[in-house]
Parts: structure tokens; C-alpha cells; sequence
């Protein structure tokens, strides 16, 4: 009798601790997931950079409180629009491209489940190009490339434990690295504003493998 009632016990002890575990593994973070940014838009001062409606991230979860996340983001600037101001009155602007590339460290803290809260910093760099027609239909083109460090906080909310959505803050410093103007078989470096600083938010919505 007695060993029939310490079988159902080690039983019994094994299940539990098999439960466990696995709701522990369901409250672990994922490592890896794959995320898209839209940008709300931006405030300059010093410069007015194009701003990225979508970029993609790849978020990777180092453990439960520090997260990397590198960034890809490319947009074409419509015609109309000039991403290294050198067009003069009476031109016509044809528009141009911007690409992004970056990286996300941050400490992630979670309060409470499953919400998270991270704060931490953006670096990178954007290159951007653009093109006009002067009145003389002569066609000039510009090329550019900008440095920024945005100090950053974040908010997400797992809605599921492979899917979350959520928000950052962004206050932004930026460099300005002079454009390369090219047309009429001449290339000058143009000189204009070297920083700006000002406030960027992102919505995001995070897939979790």
C-alpha cells in the first residue's frame, strides 16, 4: 500500500514539475522576431530630412533585458520633393531615394506582463539622392549622406507571446555631411546646414519566431 501511495506521489511530483516548466517556457522571450516601423513623421530644426513611412527591424532578444535590433529602411522621395536641397527658384525638382540603415541597442525592463518598457539609443546613417531640371533644361543631381544618434523609449504589448505592437519616442541629433552636386560634366560639394536635432515616433508591430 505504501509503495502504491509513493508511486502516485513521484507521479504526481513529475507532472507538476513537467507543467512547470513548460509555462515557464511559454513566459520566456522569444530570441529572434521580425518587425515593421511606420514613422508618424518628424520636427527639425538645422535640416529637414526625408522621414521613412516604413522600415523593417529584426529584433534580437538577448536574454530578458537586452535587446539589438538593426534596421533597413528605403523610401522614394516623389517628384516635387528635394532630399539634398539643391534646387533653385524656377527649377523642376524630379524627385529622388533615401535608404537607411541602422542599429537599436536598449535595456528592456517588463513591469508587468506582457507589457515592456526599453530605453536605449539608435545609430546610423541615411544616403539620399535627388535630381532636377534647371531652366536652362540642363539636369543636375545630388547626392548626400547624414549621421544620427537618436536616444530612444519604447513601449510593447504582447498581444500573443509570437506577436506585439508598440511605440518609441525618438529625440534625434543628427549630422549633415555636405552634398556632391554633378551636372554639366562638373562635380562640387555643396555646402550647407552640419546639425539638426529634433523628435521622431514609430508605431511598430513585431512577429516573434
Amino acid at each position: 500500500m505504501n509503495r502504491k501511495m509513493l508511486a502516485v506521489a513521484v507521479v504526481a511530483l513529475l507532472g507538476a514539475s513537467s507543467a512547470r516548466a513548460e509555462e515557464k517556457k511559454d513566459e520566456s522571450i522569444p530570441g529572434f522576431g521580425l518587425g515593421v516601423g511606420v514613422g508618424l513623421g518628424n520636427v527639425y530644426s538645422g535640416g529637414s530630412p526625408a522621414t521613412p513611412p516604413v522600415s523593417i527591424y529584426a529584433t534580437i532578444n538577448l536574454g530578458e533585458s537586452f535587446r539589438l535590433e538593426p534596421n533597413f529602411g528605403y523610401w522614394y522621395i516623389g517628384k516635387g520633393a528635394s532630399a539634398a536641397s539643391i534646387v533653385t527658384g524656377g527649377a523642376e525638382p524630379n524627385g529622388g531615394y533615401a535608404v537607411q540603415v541602422g542599429l537599436g541597442g536598449f535595456y528592456v525592463m517588463r513591469p508587468v506582463r506582457p507589457l515592456g518598457v526599453y530605453g536605449g539609443a539608435r545609430i546610423g546613417m541615411v544616403f539620399n539622392g535627388t535630381s532636377a531640371t534647371l531652366l536652362d533644361r540642363t539636369s543636375v543631381s545630388a547626392s548626400a549622406a547624414d549621421l544620427y544618434v537618436n536616444p530612444t523609449l519604447g513601449i510593447e504589448w504582447s498581444v500573443v507571446r509570437a506577436f506585439s505592437v508598440g511605440a518609441e519616442a525618438q529625440m534625434a541629433f543628427r549630422w549633415y555631411l555636405d552634398p556632391t552636386v554633378t551636372g554639366g560634366g562638373q562635380s562640387v560639394t555643396v555646402s550647407r546646414s552640419k546639425f539638426g536635432m529634433g523628435l521622431e515616433t514609430v508605431l511598430f508591430m513585431r512577429v516573434y519566431l
